[in-house]
């Protein structure tokens, strides 16, 4: 479930070599194969790339449409998962339109971590906002507590990483672990869509200097941001 949320929900770096000239690569069979990474900096050292570009998932499905590549390669610190091309394809037609639902949370647990989410939240400057909510696809009998994390660092997922074990360490919490709980990392910029849309469904929100209302019950919206220049997804070594 987690490889799915953050393939279709969070997005994907994909190297390249310049601005808007993708890097792919070949299968044994010759094939081509587009290579994604949960962490831009891991394909900064294949050979001729410059930096890594974020694709969300429309963008990834138009790039393997239009590469003709038979399948993504999706890298992480943790390993590397084939996709064949016919799989997504499939999940894409399957669940056009479908995102996964997302339900403010109720119950011990979730009060447990919006409580630990105020208490350690300072200690943790880069953390703008962390959304909790009770998440399920469509027509799953199986939901779980998500932690969406928006941390105003590049990449964002080792800091909503060490969070959410700083959280999972509290004594209320240690009997929870996946698949029970997950955290989805979210980038102010690149996912300023996503956090738009966290901040419309009224779930439970703890900020810097916040504290939890009620549970479901929002934390107050923040003022409009002023508009930003475009940032440009690729980086220089």
């Amino acid at each position: 479930m987690d490889l799915f949320i953050a393939l279709f929900d969070g997005g994907l770096y994909v190297p390249i070599a310049a601005p808007g000239e993708v890097i792919t690569g070949r299968d044994p069979e010759g094939g081509r194969v587009v290579l994604g990474f949960a962490d831009p900096r891991l394909g900064r050292d294949l050979p001729g790339a410059v930096g890594a570009a974020y694709y969300d998932a429309a963008q990834l499905m138009s790039l393997l449409e239009g590469s003709g590549a038979v399948r993504l390669v999706l890298r992480s610190a943790q390993g590397e998962w084939k996709l064949p091309r016919a799989l997504l394809d499939a999940w894409a037609r399957d669940f056009r339109g479908e995102r996964l639902l997302l339900d403010p949370p109720t119950g011990p647990d979730a009060t447990a971590l919006l409580e630990a989410l105020a208490r350690r939240m300072s200690g943790f400057p880069a953390v703008r906002t962390a959304w909790l909510s009770l998440a399920r696809w469509p027509d799953s009998p199986d939901p779980q507590l998500l932690l969406h994390v928006a941390v105003d660092e590049d990449p964002p997922g080792p800091v909503a990483n060490h969070l959410l074990r700083a959280l999972l360490h509290e004594q209320p919490l240690r009997h929870l672990a996946y698949p029970k709980v997950a955290v989805v990392p979210l980038h102010p910029d690149a996912h300023a869509e996503t956090i738009a849309d966290l901040d419309r469904r009224g779930l439970p929100a703890v900020r810097h200097d916040s504290r939890p209302g009620p549970l479901g019950t929002p934390a107050p919206a923040a003022p409009p941001a002023a508009p930003k220049p475009k940032r440009r997804w690729f980086q220089r070594p």
